[in-house]
């Protein structure tokens, strides 16, 4: 089961489900094709930005990522999330526990898991997607942007972590721990992505906005 709240979705076991939800039909009863009706020129700047990150990141180094987005709803930062903001379920120093595997035995561990993680789109479509999936469960006004995250190479990644590609979707990657460490040591490598992504904010789009 996906958890839906005033801010986002957990990723506890968000292959399958979010990529689902992401392009077909409606939910909670909001139709996701008029969260940013309004707002269809920033929509498609915001599709050039991504798409030419891609060709100058991806294509030309030859890489299998290059660059990655992620969506970021005001007021989390890219990788970490404030308290209030943060759905359901507790939250670590900005951490979720629905995103990465908390040792029940000791909360001060994280354990590895391919099928935990962050949530983070490698195409157009999919980075789009998601910000349009997830602004439907915003009240209005909220402000949705996406960062994205350039992979000089395979070290920029920090140690003890890696991409997990969806086996339903290879649009879509895990930020996944992939050696138990403790979450501490999470929390540090995370504040250190987040320092390295970089937020689109002139191209901010705003849940449900009047035209």
């Amino acid at each position: 089961m996906v958890e839906g709240s005033g801010d986002e979705i957990c990723a506890c076991n968000i292959f399958s489900h979010i990529t689902d939800k992401i392009f077909k039909g409606n939910a909670m009863g909001k139709d996701k094709k008029k969260v940013f009706q309004h707002q269809l020129k920033t929509l498609e700047n915001l599709e050039e930005k991504i798409n030419a990150l891609i060709i100058e990141h991806r294509k030309r180094r030859g890489s299998q990522l290059g660059v990655v987005f992620r969506t970021v709803i005001e007021p989390n930062k890219p990788t970490l999330y404030e308290q209030g903001h943060h759905g359901k379920g507790a939250l670590h120093q900005g951490v979720r526990e629905c995103d990465y595997k908390i040792s029940t035995a000791d909360p001060n561990w994280v354990l590895a898991s391919n099928e935990h993680g962050l949530s983070f789109s490698a195409t157009v479509d999919h980075a789009v997607g998601t910000m349009k999936f997830l602004g439907g469960f915003q009240k209005k006004g909220t402000r949705i942007n996406c960062a994205y995250w350039i992979l000089e190479d395979s070290e920029s990644i920090p140690e003890g972590m890696a991409f997990v590609q969806d086996p339903d979707n290879p649009e879509h990657y895990l930020l996944a721990v992939i050696r138990d460490m403790k979450i501490t040591d999470l929390i540090y490598k995370l504040k250190w992505i987040s320092q390295r992504m970089a937020v689109m904010s002139g191209l901010t789009l705003e849940a449900y906005k009047n035209a």
